[in-house]
């Protein structure tokens, strides 16, 4: 009778251990807590001041990595009150997607939106001086980067990374190292995350969010940013402005494309020749006078790094004078604060997981819908999504997605959270069933 009810059990028991491993695998890594005081988020300073540090905060206060951040929590309530959005131009937030820049679709005169307008925002689109080529990164860091950061290193360059804040809470020694090499650190938002279809304060929530995740890990408050997709709007460069950021984009034409090769829509050599072609008409264009150029470059996957390897090579070999955009803009004072001692407040330096890593190949990456900046097209449709769930369902969800990449990375995450649920109410009745059956048994 008593082993007639233990195996009346065991299925039971086996549907319980499997449902606090999906529970497991299903829920995000969270950071270490570490130890102490929390950076001053106040308005920018007119030159680098050190930053104050305040109350222990652990790292798992920070947002799920992709996803728009909650504008319920008290760090972004705090952020809000010290963000004056009252003068804020009354422009619509754009809806789904960023906008494509081909007929049919009106543009607000008013907007100034790029990359579809032409218009005189005073975004920073060139170097000021001849012959001199702005290197930049951006969505990084990422497992590709070290390899980027050697080569640099050995080359004695200097570049601007613009780093996604969801990568840096994942990779705060990277975000250290490029700090402690002398490159320059800007934002380039917390969930890469369409500006324009977002409200003003979901604008400061994603700001504020990326920079205190590159000051807990750097020390750095950067005051430099580029915009996901190169798209902004007057508003949001109010919004942005009222923070102290200046705004960063790319020369026209400079746009390697490179994102486009691990998805196979773009070869190596074509993203290299396009390049290349670009530099020689800068080269034989140029006259006394003419600025120099900014490049958009990603340090996603190590074919990305590759080419970046071949290009920058490229460059100097023509002569051109590599910097950083701070270098190239002569500015003396790139952060908005200095010295606060990084890994003691949410980043632990060298302390997070390495299952909460993302990828550096196709699988998981983060993917960009469109890149360019262009008054007419936009380059694509692609589609931006990076899954961290570890699920059954999930899994063969995300394998599909991941060579079709076409539909919304929002909408991904959704069915995935739903797949989940699914996964979870099944289990559940896996383990009613087995204890129904277990009862019987006795």
């Amino acid at each position: 009778m008593l082993s007639t009810s233990i195996s009346g059990f065991v299925p039971f028991v086996i549907c319980c251990v499997l449902l606090l491993l999906t529970g497991v695998q299903g829920s995000p890594a969270s950071a270490p807590t570490s130890a102490s005081g929390a950076p001053s988020h106040k308005a920018k300073a007119s030159k680098p001041q050190r930053a104050s540090s305040s109350s222990s905060t652990p790292a798992s206060i920070y947002p799920p990595p992709d996803l728009v951040p909650s504008l319920d929590s008290p760090e972004v309530q705090q952020w809000l009150q010290e963000v004056d959005l009252s003068q804020a131009p009354n422009i619509p937030s754009n809806k789904g997607e960023p906008p494509t820049c081909g007929t049919g679709w009106t543009l607000n005169p008013k907007s100034c939106y790029t990359p579809c307008q032409e218009c005189s925002a005073d975004d920073v689109v060139t170097c000021p001086d001849q012959d001199v080529w702005g290197l930049t990164f951006d969505d990084g860091p990422s497992k590709a980067t070290p390899a980027l950061l050697q080569f640099l290193e050995k080359k004695q360059l200097k570049a601007t990374f613009f780093l996604i804040g969801g990568n840096v809470v994942q990779f705060p020694e990277l975000a250290k190292k490029e700090s402690e090499s002398g490159h320059h650190l800007a934002s380039h938002t917390w969930s890469h995350h369409p500006l324009t279809t977002l409200t003003n304060q979901q604008i400061v929530a994603e700001m504020k969010w990326t920079e205190k995740a590159i000051m807990d890990a750097t020390g750095h408050k950067v005051r430099y940013m580029r915009p996901p997709y190169g798209d902004v709007d007057n508003r949001v460069r109010f919004v942005l402005k009222q923070m102290g950021y200046v705004v960063v984009d790319w020369s026209d034409t400079f746009d390697t494309l490179d994102w486009q090769i691990p998805l196979h829509h773009r070869t190596r050599k074509e993203a290299e020749v396009g390049f290349q072609a670009s530099i020689q008409k800068y080269l034989a264009r140029k006259a006394a006078g003419k600025p120099g150029f900014i490049s958009l470059e990603h340090d996603l996957a190590d074919i990305n790094v590759d080419l970046a390897q071949t290009l920058i090579t490229y460059g100097a070999n023509n002569n051109l004078t590599i910097r950083s955009i701070a270098d190239c803009l002569h500015d003396p004072n790139p952060y908005a604060a200095i010295n606060y001692a990084p890994g003691v407040n949410g980043v632990a330096v060298g302390s997070i997981p390495p299952s909460s890593t993302p990828k550096s190949d196709t699988d998981g990456l983060d993917l960009p819908q469109y890149r360019g900046k262009t008054s007419s097209t936009s380059s694509g449709g692609l589609s931006r999504f990076s899954p961290r769930q570890q699920h059954f369902l999930g899994n063969l969800f995300f394998g599909s997605r991941a060579s079709a990449g076409t539909a919304d990375g929002h909408n991904a995450t959704r069915f995935s959270r739903w797949l989940v649920a699914v996964e979870r109410i099944s289990w559940s009745g896996a383990i009613l069933v087995s204890f129904v059956a277990g009862l019987a048994s006795l």
